[in-house]
Formats: C-alpha cells, sequence, structure tokens
C-alpha cells in the first residue's frame, strides 16, 4: 500500500476509536516504567509522536517543562486535549502531522517517545531516523510497542491485520535490534510489561474486518500460544496478554 492511501486508512481507523481509546484501562498502564526508563526532569522538552489521544503526552507534561504531540488523526488530538484539560495541564502543544517527516528541526526534543505506533508504520527505519533526528544530542529515544519472538510474529500479524486493517506489521525482536543498529544507536536500555485486557473490552474497541473469525481465533489459542499473547480463560471470561517491551535509545 501507498503511503497516502495507508495514512488515510489510519485516520479512517483511528476516528472510529478515538472516543473509546482513552477509556480502556490497560492503555493507562505502565507510565510510571516509562517516566523512570526515560530519567523525565522539569528541564525536559518531550515529543510525542503518534501521540494518539494523549495519555503518554499528559503523563509526562507532569513530569516535564513541555509536551508536544503530533498525530495524523485529527479525532485523536480531540481527546488528547480533552485529557490534557482534564488534567489542568498547561505545557502542552498540539500538532497534526505525518512522522515520516516531522516538521521539526534537528536536535528540538530532549525526549522523543512513540508508544504503540510502530506497528502502524509503512517506514519504521524513516520513522525512527527522523526521532533521532529532532532528539538532542544526550537525549533519549523512547519506543514502545508490542514485540515477539520470530516465531509468532506471523500469526500474530494474522490476527492484527484483521481486527485493525491499519495494522502494517509487529517488529520481532530481532527486527527491533537490527532496526536500532541500522539507525545507528549503540546504547540501548530495556524493560517489559505485559498489558492484560478482556477479549469482551477489546473486541468493543476494535472493527475487525471478521468478528467471528477473530474471537474463535484467540479463543483457539488457549494453552497454545501460537499468538504470542498468552490467551487465559478466567471465569468464563478470555484475557489477551500483549508483550510490551520498552527500548530506550540514548543518541
Amino acid at each position: 500500500m501507498d503511503v497516502k492511501n495507508h495514512n488515510k486508512n489510519i485516520v479512517k481507523q483511528f476516528s472510529k476509536q478515538a472516543s473509546g481509546y482513552t477509556a480502556i484501562t490497560s492503555h493507562s498502564e505502565a507510565l510510571d516504567k516509562l517516566i523512570s526508563l526515560s530519567s523525565a526532569s522539569k528541564s525536559d522538552s518531550v515529543l510525542d509522536i503518534a501521540c494518539g489521544s494523549g495519555i503518554v503526552s499528559c503523563e509526562f507534561a507532569k513530569h516535564t517543562h513541555d509536551v508536544t504531540g503530533i498525530d495524523i488523526t485529527q479525532g485523536m488530538l480531540d481527546e488528547a486535549q480533552k485529557l490534557q484539560t482534564k488534567c489542568d495541564l498547561t505545557n502542552m502543544t498540539w500538532q497534526i502531522g505525518d512522522v515520516d517527516n516531522l516538521p521539526y528541526e534537528d536536535d528540538s526534543f530532549s525526549i522523543v517517545i512513540s508508544r504503540f505506533g510502530f506497528h502502524h508504520f509503512l517506514n519504521p527505519f524513516k520513522v525512527l531516523s527522523e526521532m533521532k533526528r529532532v532528539c538532542k544530542p544526550g537525549g533519549k529515544v523512547l519506543v514502545v510497542d508490542v514485540s515477539l519472538p520470530d516465531s509468532k510474529i506471523k500469526k500474530y500479524n494474522e490476527m492484527e491485520k484483521n481486527r485493525d486493517d491499519s495494522h502494517v506489521a509487529a517488529l520481532s525482536l530481532t527486527e527491533f535490534s537490527n532496526l536500532f543498529k541500522k539507525v545507528g544507536f549503540k546504547s540501548l536500555n530495556t524493560d517489559f510489561y505485559s498489558m492484560q485486557i478482556s477479549l469482551k473490552e477489546q473486541l468493543k474497541a476494535s472493527f475487525p474486518r471478521d468478528k467471528n473469525t477473530l474471537k474463535n481465533m484467540i479463543i483457539t489459542d488457549v494453552g497454545v500460544n501460537d499468538l504470542g499473547i498468552n490467551v487465559l480463560k478466567l471465569n468464563e471470561e478470555y484475557f489477551l496478554q500483549y508483550p510490551i517491551h520498552i527500548f530506550s535509545l540514548k543518541k
């Protein structure tokens, strides 16, 4: 798919998801890990790319000098502004834009972060290179996303492309490692957490191509784990456990 049509697809998908995105409890988990790994302080200027509904942006704004959030979907930025108002934060700026070509000068931010965005990017190398470009020397670039062993990637991507047709591909741990080296990062710290969400909540928040096929694919993976998300059945309810990796890279 070309970039123009892919971006249209992202806007279409996340315009539908926007109103309910922040309400999903698991989307606000482990924010303390991001703050800790970034060593965020009041001297930092932060850029959150593909910022979505502003969950990460608003958390960083509580700990830093200022935060800029950029996203391609206006509906998501509208939700981000609502969250900013709710949190009573004044040190924030929102911008609509494409993360392939960030509209900022070189060395503009001391922390540059992307959470849950890389599996939507057609060209992860270009996006990460842009993140590095706008990061100040000695600053940190944080990438947060699902990452799996190579053996789980194919089935996982099949599931996610059904659930969200703007999904491009999750990167395996090997692919992320190779990407960081290719862009020229040498210093890397990592952290990990498992993001649990019920199947019921996930289906309610999603707009899959084939809901029944998606549901069956997940349910039949209990005890098998071909999908890499350790599906559990507890009290007649199913839970997905997404393996989330946090990569902290020093420029």
